[in-house]
């Protein structure tokens, strides 16, 4: 169980209901599809996409719902994503450095969306909870 300090969770509680998931979600599959071309392998392509293409947008809400849960159970995780992790291990067999990609291209979209909102403070909160996230997708894994 990760330990919570300060202010942490009131950052990532309130910075995500404050956030426009539906356009943040496929941006951030966007960008790692662009800076991250082999992730695109487990989606339907043919290296032609946009963060508006279907593919992308259908992901991004199942990443976005996921993300939800994360947020509203911060204390419990890895308990909320036991299902996510054997999913993408035994069935999608997503390579577990695709989350950790993930994880970074979000926390790039979060700074770029947040600008001078996005504090030291602010970034330590959200490379926690995303360390947290990937942990917890990663579990199955091992």
């Amino acid at each position: 169980m990760v330990h919570w300090v300060g202010h942490e969770k009131d950052h990532i509680i309130s910075i995500w209901s404050s956030l426009k998931k539906d356009v943040i979600g496929p941006k951030v599959l966007e960008r790692m599809f662009v800076v991250y071309p082999w992730t695109q392998k487990y989606f339907p392509f043919d290296g032609k996409f946009k963060a508006e293409d279907h593919p992308v947008k259908v992901h991004a809400d199942k990443v976005v719902s996921a993300l939800d849960i994360a947020v509203a159970h911060l204390d419990s995780v890895k308990d909320n994503f036991t299902e996510l992790s054997k999913k993408h291990a035994d069935i999608f067999h997503v390579d577990v450095e695709n989350f950790k990609l993930l994880a970074d291209c979000f926390i790039i979209e979060l700074a770029h969306c947040l600008q001078a909102k996005f504090t030291p403070e602010v970034q330590v909160a959200w490379e926690k909870f995303f360390k947290v996230v990937v942990d917890a997708l990663s579990k199955e894994y091992h």
